[in-house]
């Protein structure tokens, strides 16, 4: 009996315990909510690893051009679906050309391009990106994607349409006209036509 009446009451003090002690703590961090606290939104910050800020930020984007492609065919068919790859992603090309510049990433040639390319769409999609260049000369060049943020996510949704290699041909070729008219590429592989890697030729006509 005297156990059950002094349990009660150790109950019934430690929860007027916590609703103190949580009263005091909202009270505190209304008043002084840094030192309350103890923290701020940069120190947060500062405790992310740059490459988690960018591998997570990337990811997004990944995510929400895999469900507009998915989208787009869904509802327009792959016709449409084509005519706005041919306009849209030239274009996104030409501005991602300048967003290099604005990096300082700068060049003209078949060797300039292979370097650039990859580089500022590992910018956009993320750390997991993985590029090869297989040639490089100021003529020629060859680059091959082994591992894509964009492949990865299809896989994982079981999605089998060809969602990406139509923006790769027109993007790269957008991109590289913007560097020097005189550049070419050609997407010569690609996963979603059952290649084993995504591979693109780059050459400086004379």
């Amino acid at each position: 009996m005297n156990t059950k009446i002094h349990s009660t009451s150790r109950r019934g003090f430690l929860t007027g315990l916590a609703i103190g002690a949580g009263g005091y703590v909202l009270g505190s961090s209304l008043t002084h909510p840094k030192e309350a606290m103890g923290q701020s939104i940069q120190g947060s910050l500062d405790r992310v690893p740059m490459e988690t800020r960018w591998s997570t930020a990337a990811g997004g984007l990944v995510i929400w051009q895999f469900n507009f492609f998915k989208r787009l065919l869904d509802t327009e068919g792959r016709e449409k679906f084509l005519e706005y790859m041919m306009k849209s992603s030239p274009a996104v090309g030409v501005r991602s050309k300048g967003l290099a510049e604005r990096f300082g990433l700068t060049g003209n040639d078949a060797k300039s391009a292979a370097v650039i390319i990859p580089a500022i769409i590992t910018v956009y999609w993320g750390p997991q990106q993985k590029f090869e260049i297989e040639e490089a000369t100021a003529e020629k060049a060859r680059v091959k994607c082994l591992e894509c943020g964009f492949w990865n996510l299809m896989q994982a949704q079981k999605i089998t349409d060809d969602l990406c290699s139509a923006h790769s041909r027109y993007f790269w070729e957008g991109f590289v006209k913007a560097m020097n008219p005189k550049l070419i590429s050609t997407l010569v592989k690609a996963r979603p036509r059952g290649d084993s890697v995504c591979e693109w030729a780059i050459e400086l006509k004379a």
